[in-house]
């Protein structure tokens, strides 16, 4: 039996959702798409003598806009055999699909923005492609291999639609997933610099954020910034006790020329289904349009925060979700005081789904989990 940890008090601070696993759980409507990237260039540039402060800087203040990349999304999670092997065959489509499979796997993107509000996500596939585009005010999902376009509306309390869509789309860019945690770094972690490397060609420092927290099975997140123009081009995401990443998003070509508006604009064809999708807020409570109301909590903070999310249907949304299904399958069976479920472990992070509609998650190992849970 898990040992139990005292729990923890509840903390605002929800950047880790981005570097946490709810992806795994299948869930469409409470899962958060997440990316996992590739490899980098082969040998080591030289460099001017810099310092990590002086690199953190750059990052976050680039002189050179990217318009458009390729990206690489790779995930080394340790998640159970009987899971992954059930990718293949699950039968599960869509943009959630797609991701589940990086879980286990490379899933390549290819990204585009102006930088006026509108980007645009592709991810091609073996029957067609799978795209996000963002504009003012708009948002859709189009998958090709089943000729369905999904208008998705954004939250309510969104302060700007435009700069939201766009952040929504480039969510699974290197640079989005460094800004969440570099905008502000999680008290206790250090910064180092790590050995130089090329990165989608260009030369870039490696800025290297170590957690030092106890409570975290993340040691370390490495980030790839580009020594000319300090545009972030690799996040690689490390596990305590592992050599490789559990987890990375990297860039394998940039460009910093403007691509044309026809890139990214989105007219539905005709004769495609179309279809509806609300994403819940980062409030603590949300309700669908479904009349689902959802109800989140955060503990913890920095590195080791742990989401739980409690739906008001009182159940799990098995019911033709294979991927659910399947990863429920590969769990082990618990009680604790939030209820029965499963609990779910990674070499990064743990999950625990009960069978009453709550869902728990974070970067940190069952035992924290657990403990956050009663």
């Amino acid at each position: 039996m898990a040992t139990i940890q005292t729990k923890r008090l509840a903390s605002s601070k929800r950047f880790l959702l981005r570097l946490s696993i709810p992806a795994v759980l299948g869930a469409g409507a409470i899962g958060t798409a997440f990316v996992y990237p590739g490899v980098a260039s082969g040998s080591t540039p030289t460099l001017a003598s810099s310092t990590p402060s002086a690199v953190l800087a750059m990052a976050l203040a680039p002189t050179q806009k990217v318009y458009s990349a390729s990206v690489n999304e790779t995930g080394n999670l340790g998640l159970p055999t009987t899971f992954l092997n059930s990718l293949g065959t699950s039968g599960s489509g869509g943009l959630s699909g797609l991701l589940t499979q990086a879980l286990g796997g490379t899933v390549t993107a290819n990204f585009w923005t102006n930088h006026a509000g509108s980007a645009r996500v592709q991810f091609p596939s073996s029957t067609g492609e799978i795209d996000l585009y963002a504009s003012p005010g708009s948002l859709w999902e189009w998958d090709s291999s089943t000729n369905t376009a999904t208008s998705i509306t954004l939250p309510s309390s969104t302060t700007s639609s435009s700069t939201t869509s766009s952040t929504t789309a480039s969510s699974l860019t290197p640079a989005q997933l460094a800004d969440a945690i570099i905008s502000k770094l999680p008290q206790g972690s250090t910064l180092s610099l790590g050995t130089a490397q090329y990165v989608a060609g260009e030369p870039a420092y490696t800025l290297v954020v170590n957690a030092n927290d106890p409570n975290s099975l993340i040691a370390s997140v490495s980030i790839a910034v580009d020594a000319n123009s300090g545009n972030v081009l690799g996040v690689w995401v490390n596990a305590v006790g592992s050599t490789s990443a559990a987890f990375s998003s990297v860039d394998t070509t940039v460009s910093f020329v403007a691509p044309s508006s026809s890139v990214l604009s989105f007219t539905v064809p005709s004769g495609a289904t179309v279809k509806t999708m609300t994403l819940p807020t980062g409030s603590s409570s949300t309700t669908t349009s479904s009349g689902t109301t959802y109800t989140h909590t955060s503990y913890g903070s920095g590195f080791s925060t742990v989401e739980e999310i409690t739906s008001s249907s009182g159940s799990l949304p098995t019911s033709n979700n294979t991927l659910l299904t399947s990863l429920l399958a590969s769990g082990t069976p618990v009680t604790t005081a939030a209820g029965s479920g499963t609990l779910i472990s990674t070499s990064v992070g743990s999950a625990f789904i009960g069978n009453n509609g709550v869902i728990a998650f974070g970067a940190v190992p069952s035992k924290v989990l657990l403990g956050d849970l009663g």
